[in-house]
């Protein structure tokens, strides 16, 4: 049977247990895009599939563009449980699950598929677990691509062009490691505060995926966009475990399967999403340089360096290794 028809089954099969039930249960979910980026319309649909598959029982009232605060302001609401539900860059947990540490080190991931398939196994367990110690439960994970620097100053294309730069970075203190390495200040801003530092000057750059880099308008301010690709760290979708310690085993189940729809959904989009926003950003006259043009051996190797700073114990070497080791 095709997946497709198990998902379609696995919908059918929920709607029914909701079939007497009355009344709703509203979910908050925070997300900082705006309306019409990738994630927001993924995050409709889920809603709409919960929707329809609940019978109108379970109800998501999406909050975008930031309403509830920068991503790590929605991330402590959510394990504190005054936030139901929240979408978040990955590397934002950094600072309270240790897993998530050795996940953010930069070029990690061979490609997409290699992350997958590790956050499929035994470390993504981990993770899980790690999630539920901070009172948050991981429903799912979506594709962000991989994240590459952009500059309104000048392209990168060596280590040396890093010199100089204040450079926008989210509240990791891996990231934030890597660019004092590589000879740049971190500069921690929330997501919907880059543009305007941007244009006063307090940044000279930051580092995202590339429907991010068109769909938010940096590249109309920061013009050079090197493709280095070095993370590949996913957006997560947690929920506050009091929210979810609150639902019945239906209840929980219809929104495991919405969020894994949406999942789906999203790996279906983001490649489309990636081509048509890089051919928009050089129409509109952005100056892109491709991994093959960029010296990445120097810059690598300074990355490295910050592999032995935060793999403190034998478990974790072998964890990161077994990473390594996953085909």
């Amino acid at each position: 049977m095709k997946r497709r028809e198990v998902v379609l089954g696995a919908f059918a099969l929920l709607a029914g247990l909701f079939a007497q039930v009355s009344g709703a249960k509203e979910f908050m979910l925070a997300d900082v895009h705006p309306p019409g980026h990738l994630m927001i319309q993924v995050e409709e649909r889920m809603a709409t599939r919960l929707a329809e598959t609940s019978k109108g029982a379970l109800q998501i009232q999406l909050r975008h563009s930031g309403q509830m605060g920068g991503e790590g302001e929605a991330w402590e609401k959510v394990k504190a449980g005054s936030l139901d539900m929240a979408r978040v860059n990955l590397a934002q947990l950094a600072k309270d699950m240790p897993a998530v540490k050795l996940l953010s080190l930069p070029y990690l991931f061979r490609s997409r598929e290699h992350m997958w398939r590790v956050l499929g196994g035994d470390f993504g367990k981990r993770i899980r677990k790690e999630a539920e110690q901070n009172g948050a439960v991981v429903l799912t994970y979506y594709d962000s691509g991989t994240r590459s620097f952009y500059s309104s100053k000048r392209s990168i294309r060596s280590l040396a062009d890093f010199k100089g730069l204040r450079i926008r970075v989210q509240d990791s203190p891996v990231y934030k490691d890597l660019i004092s390495q590589l000879g740049a200040t971190p500069v921690v801003l929330p997501y919907d505060k880059v543009a305007d530092a941007f244009q006063s000057g307090e940044i000279d750059a930051a580092e995202n995926n590339t429907p991010s880099y068109v769909s938010s308008g940096h590249y109309k301010i920061a013009r050079y966009y090197s493709l280095d690709e070095h993370s590949s760290v996913p957006e997560v979708l947690v929920i506050s475990k009091k929210t979810w310690s609150s639902l019945s085993e239906a209840e929980q189940k219809a929104l495991e399967h919405a969020a894994s729809d949406s999942s789906d959904f999203m790996k279906k989009l983001w490649a489309d999403s990636e081509t048509q926003s890089l051919a928009k950003a050089k129409k509109e006259g952005a100056v892109v340089v491709e991994k093959s043009q960029i010296a990445m051996a120097g810059i690598e190797g300074y990355a490295v360096k910050l592999y032995s700073k935060y793999i403190t114990d034998s478990a974790d070497l072998e964890t990161v290794l077994a990473i390594l080791r996953v085909k």
